[in-house]
């Protein structure tokens, strides 16, 4: 996709840019979501609730392993598209392979951490047949880290490099593949003994290999070689690396932070405050939610590449106009669904679980999510500008010190004195967050601090 970069258009060619880039990207990055959810809908038809209520928690505590490895790489996309600006195609590739040696090093070290998951999930505190099928999830899952970093890392390039067609059929392939695999040993097929939720998790990790070696081969193709010398560029890179964990591992923490308060949101302040049915009914919500969410950080994801290609250029007015072209779509798209969840939340939770106690606590869910979808979106378009920018460092503390003092705090607060609100006091508090969080970027963005950075 060639893009005209000289001056910003208000014609509709940057609409289009956006949405041609968005699309794939959504699609690409809304993958993971969509196996996630597969996989819970799967679930859903064991003969009890358990795994339904094990899956999520287990899954945070993951991805609080897996999400600071994908804080580095997913800065790819900034260095990458800026050399796409600057001309230095070389420059791209070879960001983009680092990622395998990331995702190599904390995938050795995953066999450091699962000796403690029987001790992390009992220090929750679930009920033990919930416990007994986290620990049963996490010890495979955690083995998906390596093949994870790495894929999303050569997705960003893709993406960086305007290329975000090669993302798109390797998720695709990999959502197909996972839900073959996760059928078959889900239930018992072909002579395999049912494995119920080690299923799921099995799954999943065949999936995301097949995920890092397909685009690891689309990284040595002909076309891709020629352009940006993928075939020369392969081997670690002092400077490349240096540069992805000093801008990203900012982003890093950052996740790694977001993804831990949110283990304790669900697993502490919910789960083992309320119990399994309000557990139920979160895991359920959350299922909605990615629905929200994915869509939009895969927009963000193409904000991050157009952003970062016009800084690239020397046309920081062009990436301005961009982003707020991107910041106008998603509001449409989340103001929509805060108004189906508003409407209709009840219904939705039902869809999932029939049992009216999940439906009630899991309605009063939605209505806090309707509250917040709209500052959501703005808050993902606008970091996603800012980290295609390379303004990483102060956004990042901003995340972590309000996800402790908002979430941790607020979240506790309420569970200690307004105990009558149950399970919604944190969903209260975890709704401020969001809220407080898209109006800090606006405003970081618009005070254009980031048109001082030189990412190089």
């Amino acid at each position: 996709m060639n893009v005209a970069l000289e001056t910003p258009r208000r014609d509709g060619t940057d609409l289009r840019a956006v949405i041609a880039l968005s699309i794939p990207s959504v699609i690409s990055t809304s993958s993971r979501a969509m196996m996630d959810i597969a996989d819970y809908v799967m679930i859903s038809f064991l003969p009890t609730t358990d795994a339904q209520t094990a899956l999520l928690p287990a899954q945070v505590w993951m991805w609080s392993y897996i999400v600071i490895g994908l804080g580095v790489v997913s800065v790819i996309a900034t260095f990458a598209s800026q050399a796409l600006g600057r001309g230095k195609f070389e420059e791209c590739s070879s960001y983009a392979w680092q990622s395998l040696y990331v995702g190599a090093i904390l995938g050795i070290l995953v066999f450091l951490v699962r000796p403690f998951v029987p001790e992390l999930i009992a220090a929750v505190g679930h009920e033990p047949r919930v416990q007994e099928l986290e620990i049963a999830y996490l010890r495979i899952a955690l083995l998906t880290t390596g093949p994870t970093i790495a894929a999303e890392g050569l997705g960003w390039f893709f993406i960086g490099v305007h290329r975000p067609w090669v993302t798109v059929w390797t998720a695709i392939e990999a959502n197909v593949l996972n839900v073959a695999v996760c059928f078959v040993l889900i239930f018992g097929f072909f002579g395999f003994e049912p494995m119920g939720i080690r299923g799921v998790a099995w799954g999943t990790l065949v999936a995301v290999n097949y995920r890092m070696i397909r685009l690891s081969i689309a990284m040595l193709l002909p076309g891709i070689s020629r352009e940006f010398g993928s075939r020369r560029t392969w081997r670690p890179a002092s400077k490349p690396l240096t540069d992805l964990l000093r801008v990203g591992l900012p982003c890093g923490f950052q996740w790694l932070s977001e993804v831990v308060v949110w283990a304790l949101f669900v697993n502490v302040l919910i789960g083992t405050n309320f119990g399994s049915v309000h557990l139920t009914a979160t895991n359920v919500a959350w299922q909605y939610m990615r629905v929200a969410f994915m869509p939009t950080i895969g927009m963000g994801r193409a904000v991050s590449a157009l952003v970062g290609r016009s800084i690239g250029a020397g046309n920081p007015d062009r990436a301005v106009w961009q982003a707020r072209v991107a910041a106008i779509i998603t509001s449409a798209y989340m103001g929509s669904l805060s108004l189906i969840y508003f409407l209709f939340g009840s219904s939705l939770i039902g869809w999932f679980n029939p049992d009216p106690q999940v439906r009630a606590i899991g309605g009063s869910v939605m209505i806090c999510a309707a509250a917040f979808q709209l500052f959501d979106g703005l808050a993902i378009t606008f970091t996603s500008a800012l980290r295609g920018a390379g303004d990483t460092f102060i956004p990042s503390i901003f995340f972590i010190s309000t996800q402790w003092l908002i979430v941790v705090g607020g979240g506790w607060w309420f569970t200690a004195f307004y105990p009558e609100l149950k399970s919604i006091g944190p969903w209260i508090a975890a709704s401020t967050l969001i809220i407080v969080t898209a109006i800090f970027l606006w405003w970081r963005w618009k005070s254009g601090v980031w048109r001082r950075i030189n990412l190089f």
